[in-house]
């Protein structure tokens, strides 16, 4: 009697779509219920999707498992008549490593079919609200990605395909942002040139981030994403290109932090930490102590400021944690790290936490160190306690400055924050650190500076020296090519370029606004650093010019025609002004007076009917 040959099985590879079940071809559907073998890869995949599988179905999660032993999984089945699901994110056909299996597959005699899915690019541009191509904009939509352990080959670099200036999605590279953006930049686009980046697209936890080039990477950073997005570059992110209706903003709301009030809150557990907790609180009159109801006297409880509990700690600590800018925890760390964990979203967005022992011995920075101000809250409590501080952020226990901080209190902005990591890094790991300053406040500086953190007197310097970071503390802007060259740059922007402006009467705001620009952007200097404009006390009420300065958030320093009057040696004296005004001029003088200057950066520039000239604030310990 003849032996019974089983029916050879058939191996699917099938696109389960970008993360919505919803978005599942019917035929991947309809195999995905047939199916005795199912494979999918972990985490990239919906667990909605598998939610019509057999009962009977055999189900491996492949995110630990080697290319062998998937293999031999699939051939078994086959070979056992059965039929096999090989689920893909988005399309198999990208990016879904599948030659490897249908080679393998193929040796062993085990056929294979590809079944399509929707690829978490057309779920980003559905998520954008954007079309990829756009009639007499581009009629192209390039899929790619940026080298890494996967190699690309040199005739697909980056800088050449972004050159066409077609739609680009660009995959698997959220984690290398900055090597986007300067692949970019060599292609000729600019720091203004928008970008957006859909993080997990058509997923319940969908982010969409939309950008400049030139800030990206810090939006990134704040969104802590560094994988599972797609970066999107095209003519139709423009605001021009859509619907204004249609443009989302940077986040939802759902991705806002909880507005909480600039606050303290004291949070003590036990009848000690109470006592502790009154002690500080009398020291902190604006703070607010939460502390058990039986551990307090009447005439405590009564206080103003403080709020007796008779509820769970977790809800009083999870309450104050969304109410208030600061916590200061009198209990054991391990209680605050176990109730406030599943509230922690960002270090951008979450409150400092302090954690002190109920004998107030020592104060820990426990969360939100730097940009919370954990840190310098920790040194306060344990100053009025009469404790120690222990703060644990690498730059504070080696005393590096914070990067992320620097010059914050004296209102410098940071640009090119997506290298703050990688120069953080350095810092602390003691690879060398270059620093190079030319304006703002030097009183940053430690007083013993670590060993690899050095200044250079000049930018041509710290270029030829090639530190591992670089820290560039300057009003002028930077060529592409120079940032290049550098790995690791944060840029600061310290407020210290005062803009005079003089104006004909009637001078329309955005024609002073264009001579503005025209004179920043001649001298090579950056608006991100001008502390305020300044004119003539009779122009105080130019409408024209009230409005050019509100649109950019600058103060304007009206001056009396006295000290315009005195000072010397103007470069381009106005015989103008001098009849009408009785000044010599208008723009170089106020530039001078309004920054303590006694040189221009820039002398006047005369415009159809505005002048305009900028100096520099010199600092005390720079004069």
């Amino acid at each position: 009697m003849p032996t019974e040959v089983a029916p050879q099985g058939r191996v699917y590879f099938i696109g389960a779509g970008p993360g919505d079940p919803e978005l599942l071809t019917l035929k991947a559907a309809r195999l995905i219920r047939a199916a005795d073998v199912i494979l999918y890869a972990g985490s990239l995949i919906s667990p909605d999707v598998l939610r019509d599988a057999a009962a009977t179905a055999e189900i491996h999660n492949t995110a630990g498992m080697k290319l062998a032993e998937q293999v031999a999984v699939m051939v078994d089945a086959a070979r056992a008549g059965k039929t096999v699901a090989r689920l893909h994110t988005g399309d198999p056909s990208l990016y879904g490593a599948i030659a490897e299996q249908m080679r393998e597959l193929a040796a062993a005699g085990v056929a294979c079919t590809i079944v399509p899915g929707v690829s978490s690019a057309m779920a980003a541009a559905a998520a954008l609200g954007i079309e990829y191509t756009l009639p007499e904009e581009t009629q192209t939509l390039i899929l790619t990605r940026l080298a890494g352990k996967t190699p690309v080959p040199p005739t697909e670099a980056l800088a050449g395909l972004a050159a066409h200036r077609a739609s680009m999605a660009i995959f698997l590279s959220t984690g290398m942002i900055d090597r986007v953006v300067d692949e970019l930049y060599a292609a000729g686009y600019t720091p203004d040139a928008a970008v957006a980046v859909v993080f997990r697209a058509s997923w319940p936890d969908e982010k969409i981030i939309r950008s400049t080039l030139g800030e990206i990477g810090g939006a990134l950073q704040r969104a802590e994403i560094t994988h599972q997005g797609l970066i999107i570059v095209s003519p139709a992110l423009r605001p021009a290109a859509t619907d204004p209706a249609r443009v989302s903003h940077l986040y939802g709301s759902a991705q806002e932090p909880p507005p909480r009030a600039a606050s303290t809150a004291i949070i003590a557990l036990t009848r000690n930490g109470a006592a502790t907790g009154l002690r500080l609180q009398a020291a902190l009159p604006d703070a607010i102590l939460y502390a058990p109801q039986r551990f307090l006297s009447a005439e405590d409880a009564g206080r103003a400021n403080v709020r007796p509990y008779a509820i769970a700690v977790r809800q009083v600590l999870q309450d104050a944690f969304m109410a208030h800018s600061a916590l200061v925890c009198i209990m054991a760390s391990g209680i605050v790290v176990r109730e406030l964990a599943p509230l922690l979203r960002s270090k951008h967005s979450d409150p400092a936490v302090v954690v002190v022992d109920e004998a107030g011995r020592h104060a820990v920075s426990l969360l939100g160190g730097h940009l919370g101000g954990a840190n310098a809250l920790a040194q306060r409590v344990a100053d009025l306690l009469g404790g120690t501080a222990v703060l644990t952020t690498a730059s504070d226990t080696q005393g590096a400055p914070a990067l992320d901080l620097l010059g914050a209190e004296w209102g410098w902005q940071i640009e090119q924050a997506g290298h703050l990591t990688a120069a953080s890094a350095a810092l602390v790991n003691g690879e060398p650190v270059g620093v190079w300053q030319e304006a703002g406040e030097t009183a940053w500086w430690p007083a013993t500076p670590p060993a690899n953190l050095r200044r250079y007197d000049t930018f041509e310097a710290l270029l030829a020296a090639r530190p591992a970071a670089a820290l560039l503390i300057t009003p002028r802007l930077l060529a592409d090519s120079e940032l290049r060259a550098l790995p690791a740059a944060v840029v600061y922007r310290p407020p210290c370029l005062v803009v005079g402006v003089g104006c004909n009467r009637g001078a329309s705001a955005a024609e002073i606004s264009a001579a503005i620009d025209a004179t920043l952007a001649e001298a090579g200097l950056s608006a991100a650093a001008v502390r305020c404009a300044a004119t003539v006390e009779d122009k105080r009420d130019e409408p024209g010019l009230l409005a050019a300065c509100a649109e950019r958030g600058w103060p304007l320093q009206a001056l009396p025609r006295e000290q315009l009057a005195a000072v010397p040696d103007l470069p381009n004296p106005s015989p103008a002004a001098q009849i009408a005004l009785g000044v010599p001029g208008v723009a170089e003088p106020a530039a001078l007076v309004a920054a303590g200057a006694a040189r221009l950066l820039v002398e006047k520039r005369k415009y159809t009917n505005v002048t305009v000239a900028v100096a520099q604030v010199v600092h005390e310990e720079n004069r």
